[in-house]
């Protein structure tokens, strides 16, 4: 097989996306908490808390909404990708900045076509997985172009 014409595929694992979850409602409520023990007037506490609530909120939907939307993440030797749901429906997304691929873990960030984000939390070993390798080898040789739109 060429190495220009190769598709990855990478399934997130339901442990790791309730696991991402799970911290992230910790994360909220944890900050709202140290913001209510700041020595500022009970007013600033109640506004602060509650706008780091609503933010988290806000990020903790994104996530529970993209990890229903995306079981699939599908990678060309191109660099660009395209997410498949359980029902099969494919769309393409861009990568973002803050995305990051280690030897052993992978940190997406995702955008779908609508402008909705997703961080998606993968794990592989390229000794054992054809298709973790190619996201590797893609990550490192096409790092200028990863991610991008065609044609821009």
């Amino acid at each position: 097989m060429s190495s220009c014409r190769f598709e990855a595929e990478l399934r997130p694992t339901r442990p790791l996306r309730n696991g991402l979850l799970l911290c992230s409602a910790a994360a909220t409520l944890a900050g709202s908490l140290l913001i209510v023990q700041l020595p500022l007037l009970f007013g600033y506490k109640a506004a602060f808390a509650g706008l780091w609530f609503c933010a988290g909120a806000l990020e903790f939907r994104a996530q529970w909404r993209g990890a229903f939307r995306v079981q699939r993440v599908f990678l060309s030797a191109d660099g660009s990708l395209y997410g498949r749901s359980a029902a099969g429906d494919s769309e393409p997304m861009q990568l973002l900045s803050g995305s990051v691929v280690l030897a052993r873990v992978a940190w997406l960030r995702l955008r779908f076509p609508d402008g909705a984000r997703y961080g998606v939390l993968l794990t592989g070993d390229a000794r054992r997985s054809r298709d973790w390798h190619y996201l590797q080898l893609v990550w490192r040789q096409r790092a200028s172009i990863f991610g991008r739109a065609q044609g821009s």
